[in-house]
């Protein structure tokens, strides 16, 4: 593992010393991702297969990729339980790709298994071990997009016999926990975390910090320099969804609102679409950060909605202004191809018949160009099965971006695995 480590430090300190390279680098080499996928907008009806077995390799059906599943809770615990990625907008993998976590919950009630965070070969798939960290939220972890060896979350702990809310630096490959910075005042009267968490700075310099405060007192947000080890000011928090740094590391947003961390959090304006909806934040070919979005109440709708932070510009790639129909709902999007940004993926869950175009699909995206590929169903019953949330697809994508993780019950199962799509585009050798 220290040797894999080693490696992923040689080429992050060689390909990706600043968001400004990571740009320049990324778009030069980034491939065509939907090379040999579906683009049509005919309809393809998901069949009623059985649930594949745990590491037998199929191809889907109807657009023809390779699909693994890589877990079987069933199996693995003897118990009825979940085991998936933990959000779209949290990267499962590692800069490097050789690491992979997964969260298992506890499932149905009753099921006995412990909630936990699993760490897993990001290229073979296999289980390596639990994870010893204790984050506030299942979602609030943040691999660092240069160095493969470390993460980031923010934990409530105990030192001392008091209450401490502490952001930690986690490397994977010996357990040491750095603390950043201490937050005594979170501590004594709430929870440290990352709000509704939208990853970080791709160059590695800044995320957001959000600490919920006790009874009706709301809450507080700001964001943290990660080279300094110093956080902003403290604001105001009126809308539940702390502050998101953008990729570039230079722009945020708060809830609607815009802000320039160059400028002490000076607002730039509001957003025009939803925030609230499932959103996240990707940088544009041009060097602007923009959030992507479905959007169902504010037009223009869709499943992939682009707006553009620096100037306000709004496009559609997938939604009725593309000839796709009203957006499907159950949509989540992900971001987080840091080497091949541009690239986007959606889950969506629509009607669970999936007879329909983007019916029980995920698919693929640049927001850049407009291109569109069909990937894969994900035979998921999502909020109508036995695990309601837990049983969303919420695809997550790789750095890469040739990979997608995915969960799934299979037609209304107990059982909630994870299954990973993996592109023609894809090199083993990465």
């Amino acid at each position: 593992m220290t040797g894999k480590a080693s490696a992923g430090r040689r080429f992050a300190r060689g390909m990706l010393v600043t968001g400004l390279m990571l740009s320049q680098v990324a778009w030069a080499a980034s491939p065509n991702l939907c090379q040999g996928v579906s683009t049509d907008l005919n309809d393809h009806p998901m069949p009623l297969n059985p649930r594949p077995q745990k590491g037998q390799p199929f191809q889907d059906p109807r657009f023809h990729t390779r699909v693994v599943r890589i877990t079987d809770v069933q199996m693995e615990t003897g118990k009825t339980g979940v085991r998936k990625p933990m959000y779209p907008t949290v990267a499962a993998w590692n800069a490097d790709e050789s690491l992979m976590i997964l969260y298992q919950t506890a499932g149905l009630s009753g099921s006995g298994l412990p909630s936990q965070h699993l760490l897993y070969d990001g290229k073979t798939y296999r289980f390596r071990q639990v994870l010893e960290i204790s984050p506030s939220d299942l979602e609030h972890i943040y691999w660092d997009a240069k160095d493969p060896d470390v993460l980031y979350y923010p934990s409530i702990a105990h030192v001392g016999g008091q209450a401490a809310s502490q952001l930690i630096r986690y490397t994977v490959s010996t357990g040491i926990k750095e603390v950043l910075a201490d937050f005594p005042e979170c501590a004594r009267e709430g929870k440290l975390g990352f709000g509704h968490p939208k990853y970080m700075a791709w160059n590695g310099t800044a995320l957001g910090l959000r600490c919920t405060l006790g009874g009706d007192r709301g809450a507080r947000t700001t964001w943290f320099n990660l080279t300094t080890r110093k956080a902003g000011d403290w604001v105001e928090d009126r809308n539940g969804g702390g502050l998101q740094v953008a990729p570039s590391g230079k722009l945020a947003v708060r809830g609607s609102d815009i802000i320039d961390l160059t400028r002490g959090m000076a607002p730039v304006r509001r957003m025009k679409g939803k925030w609230d909806e499932h959103a996240t934040l990707a940088p544009l070919a041009n060097g602007n950060d923009a959030q992507v979005s479905s959007q169902f109440d504010v037009k223009p709708f869709g499943n992939i909605v682009v707006e553009n932070l620096n100037t306000g510009e709004v496009k559609v790639v997938i939604g009725p202004d593309k000839g796709h129909g009203y957006p499907r709902t159950g949509s989540h999007v992900s971001t987080v191809a840091w080497r091949a940004p541009g690239w986007v993926a959606v889950s969506m869950v629509g009607k669970l018949q999936g007879e329909k175009l983007f019916d029980q699909e995920i698919a693929l995206a640049n927001i850049d160009t407009g291109v569109v590929c069909r990937v894969a169903h994900h035979h998921s019953s999502g909020r109508a099965g036995p695990q309601k949330y837990w049983a969303e697809p919420q695809v997550v994508i790789s750095p890469s971006g040739d990979r997608m993780l995915f969960s799934s019950d299979w037609h209304g199962s107990p059982n909630v695995d994870t299954y990973v799509i993996e592109l023609p585009s894809r090199q083993k050798d990465r």
